[in-house]
């Protein structure tokens, strides 16, 4: 623990590194309480004023490129779609 104290202040890892941390075993811990079904808890839920920090937004591209591959992803998922030619890249 000590070393870990000394790195945090001498800068060697980061802001960001604390925060993924936190969030993954504050995620993790939380979920594991869940009951089936419910909605599980994700990182702009825990930490939601850092979480543009850590996960920058998307451009609209980037968006639009994004829509399309969960699309092409949903529907490559039914049997015979190997016939229209349709696989996830």
């Amino acid at each position: 623990m000590r070393h870990i104290e000394i790195m945090l202040h001498d800068g060697t890892i980061g802001n960001k590194a604390v925060l993924l941390a936190l969030s993954g075993f504050a995620t993790g811990n939380l979920n594991s309480k869940l009951k089936q079904g419910a909605k599980s808890f994700e990182m702009k839920d825990i930490l939601p004023s850092t979480h543009d920090y850590i996960v920058p937004p998307l451009t609209p591209e980037e968006e639009k490129a994004q829509v399309q591959r969960s699309l092409l992803t949903f529907m490559s998922n039914f049997p015979g779609a190997e016939k229209y030619g349709l696989r996830p890249k």
